[in-house]
């Protein structure tokens, strides 16, 4: 007798995989254009003519091309490991494991400056439900460094005197600087905006480590 293997997909209803295609036939064209033609030179309809929907069906997911693009951005920051969990070893420079960390999350941005332009401005909390998922990853990898914080403490890595939280804060905030300035210089090379994040970072990180 023949077995039934379900599908990927049959725990959906029909109409809920239906949605589920468009929206993926939506960001693959949306990523086709915006690779292809680039983002001011693609249209909302183009990326509907591309995904074979309605305009009104690409709508209905993003507003505008922007919010097209966040959505792409929320799929591939899926895709990064997490920051700022691996062992503290001992036999590194705290500085160089921080910019271990900070180089993946940094280099993601610099893959796609184009799109990084558009989608950074954005950082703000708004009813964009895409744009509130990357808040709360960027509020994820803020408690994550917080946690790193307190395991060099405890290992005896970094000094007691301060508090975790505003280190993290200040920390956070010269990686979040660095992209910015990276991306206003519209330079090429993401080397160079590391080495400023570097050199933003070592004067907090002498005070910080024992």
């Amino acid at each position: 007798m023949k077995v039934h293997t379900p599908s990927a997909g049959s725990g959906m209803g029909l109409r809920e995989r239906r949605k589920t295609e468009k929206l993926d036939a939506i960001k693959r064209a949306a990523r086709h254009l915006f690779e292809t033609h680039g983002f001011h030179m693609t249209r909302m309809s183009e990326v509907a003519r591309v995904a074979d929907v309605g305009f009104g069906t690409v709508a209905a997911y993003a507003s505008d091309k922007a919010g097209l693009a966040v959505m792409l951005f929320v799929d591939d920051l899926a895709q990064l490991p997490p920051l700022f969990v691996a062992p503290i070893k001992p036999d590194r420079p705290l500085l160089d494991q921080l910019m271990d960390d900070f180089s993946i999350s940094f280099r993601f941005w610099a893959s796609k400056p184009e799109l990084s332009r558009i989608v950074l401005p954005l950082m703000n909390p708004s009813g964009n439900p895409h744009v509130q998922m990357i808040l709360e990853r960027r509020a994820l990898m803020r408690q994550c460094l917080i946690e790193w914080i307190d395991r060099a403490k405890e290992l005896r890595r970094m000094k007691t005197d301060f508090s975790s939280e505003q280190a993290a804060e200040l920390l956070f905030s010269l990686y979040i600087h660095s992209v910015h300035e990276w991306f206003s210089a519209e330079v090429t090379d993401p080397a160079l905006g590391l080495d400023r994040l570097r050199y933003l970072l070592e004067m907090p990180m002498q005070r910080f480590e024992k």
